[in-house]
């Protein structure tokens, strides 16, 4: 398969679940703990009214809860219809003013450059984009080129390597947990149907790799350690995860610790950019 037609893939699917993605992924209780934590972190590390990138915003979620908290921020997806939920929200909420969306690529981030948007403070990407993106050399040059020098990088990625899967998966007869090591060509579910899309998984380690030398990482916490895998429920009802409220205080006490921080469903890690190694 060529990249033109995998991009083509993930933006065809992506296009179709637009629509009700915020009644079913973004409904999940176990998905908003995982985003909370994501702002939260965003917020502690950029200073009142920094510039924020969000690379695969889908339907802007996160960008528009950091632009009410006085952020300014540029939302970019593959997804032609999730950039136009995310602008419809935005105009709804009265927040167009410090908030706008663009179609772009994570690996080809040229067109905000040319229209002048930048150096970002702090640039995210929170959960899974970066595993649909199979050139992050691309996407290294193309961030680093926007993102001054010192910026954060904010980025949340399915984990190989799931504590839970591995352990109990057996048991219900599942297995995605043991595919999933394999790491590279694992296709993973899209939405809350059966449709599902090629993937690049990555742990923190080898991950931050591929960004040096211009990203140095600088903490990693594990994310959905203790639950079960988000499953989107039809219709965007919690389930049961309301029981697993009890387990919160010993996730948040391990999640940062080793070996824990490589184990959960998602890893989020912070990374540094380094001065600019192309100036003269």
């Amino acid at each position: 398969m060529s990249w033109d037609a995998y991009y083509a893939e993930i933006q065809s699917a992506y296009d179709r679940i637009a629509s009700t993605y915020d009644e079913t992924i973004g409904r999940a209780l176990v998905s908003r703990r995982a985003k909370d934590l994501a702002v939260s972190v965003i917020s502690r590390i950029s200073p009142p009214g920094s510039l924020l990138l969000d690379v695969g915003c889908y339907t802007g979620t996160e960008g528009l809860l950091l632009a009410r908290r006085g952020y300014r921020v540029v939302g970019v997806d593959l997804s032609p219809k999730m950039i136009e939920l995310s602008r419809s929200k935005a105009r709804k909420l009265r927040l167009a003013d410090r908030i706008q969306f663009e179609v772009a690529r994570a690996s080809d981030l040229s067109s905000l450059r040319v229209a002048g948007l930048g150096p970002f403070d702090t640039a995210y990407s929170v959960y899974g984009t970066l595993n649909l993106e199979p050139r992050l050399d691309l996407f290294k040059h193309s961030l680093s080129s926007i993102l001054r020098p010192g910026g954060a990088l904010v980025v949340g990625m399915l984990n190989p390597t799931v504590l839970y899967e591995l352990l109990f998966g057996p048991f219900f007869l599942r297995f995605a947990g043991y595919r999933k090591l394999a790491k590279h060509g694992v296709r993973i579910r899209v939405g809350s149907g059966d449709e599902s899309v090629q993937s690049f998984l990555y742990s923190m380690r080898e991950f931050g790799r591929l960004l040096e030398p211009e990203f140095s990482q600088e903490r990693v916490w594990g994310v959905h350690i203790l639950y079960p895998p988000p499953r989107p429920r039809k219709g965007g009802g919690p389930g049961l995860w309301w029981i697993a409220r009890a387990m919160d205080r010993l996730e948040e006490y391990i999640e940062s610790r080793f070996p824990f921080s490589g184990l959960g469903f998602f890893s989020l890690a912070v990374f540094r950019k380094l001065e600019d190694l192309t100036e003269e």
